[in-house]
């Protein structure tokens, strides 16, 4: 069967078998959650499906084309197959790199979620599946009386915990998935971001230990590249191989697969 038919097929089995959207979160800061929600869009995108990237809140900016944008919706811009303006992507951009909830303050700048409410079900209706990507870690505050899980209830998405093989990550992920369990928050899985082409003796002991611990399955593994835009040199199956498991995609995808 050749690469068209493959994805023809999983696309049929995600729109048949999955939810619209899902909620990129991290155990650390610069855990790379841009880098992997990216990486997601562009499998679907592949595979002919409608996958966007959006970033309710940013905090920290980069100047485009002489205007101020926020710096994840630059990448996502940069290297995905994006057609609108990059505030479509993005509902709050905040110039100061700190929690949103101190840029807001001191940008004078008032977060409303109702406004992020809406603009996410409008995503919703024109496109296939949205990869909404928080604002740092999961207690992150984004207004004094709002916090990142708090948005995660909202909008009502299966979470996706982004993390890495580095020393401390047990802890990490594990107060990440306990914390999102205390509050009835459904997770979709754990994709390991930054990993080496060898692993060594922790590595390979803190893929085991993850799962036992957290009692999660590791839904996809992205390699340490060296350069962000080797993001658009990946094939298609290697996209499938690296993020497309059971856990994103139906059983009954991959038993069409073989």
């Amino acid at each position: 069967m050749d690469i068209f038919l493959k994805s023809e097929v999983v696309k049929r089995s995600w729109l048949r078998n999955m939810g619209k959207g899902y909620f990129i979160t991290g155990t650390d800061t610069n855990i790379g959650k841009t880098f992997v929600t990216s990486h997601l869009v562009a499998a679907m995108q592949q595979i002919r499906v409608d996958a966007i990237p959006y970033k309710p809140i940013q905090s920290g900016v980069v100047k485009k084309n002489n205007r101020l944008v926020g710096e994840d919706v630059a990448f996502y811009k940069e290297y995905l197959d994006l057609k609108e303006d990059f505030s479509y992507y993005n509902t709050y951009t905040l110039e100061t790199p700190v929690s949103p909830h101190l840029a807001s303050k001191l940008e004078n700048v008032s977060i409303h979620k109702e406004v992020i409410l809406e603009r996410y079900k409008e995503l919703e209706e024109q496109h296939d599946v949205i990869f909404v990507e928080g604002a740092g870690g999961v207690a992150v505050p984004l207004k004094e009386d709002f916090d990142t899980i708090d948005l995660m209830k909202e909008l009502k998405l299966p979470v996706i915990i982004v993390t890495t093989l580095k020393l401390g990550t047990l802890n990490h992920t594990l107060l990440t998935t306990e914390y999102l369990k205390s509050h009835q928050i459904e997770i979709k899985g754990l994709i390991i971001n930054k990993v080496p082409s060898r692993l060594n003796v922790m590595e390979k002991d803190n893929v085991m230990m993850m799962k036992k611990m957290t009692g999660l399955d590791v839904i996809g593994l992205i390699p340490d590249y060296k350069q962000p835009e080797d993001i658009t040199k990946i094939s298609n199956l290697q996209f499938q191989n690296m993020i497309m498991t059971e856990k994103l995609i139906s059983s009954e995808g991959f038993d069409e697969l073989d």
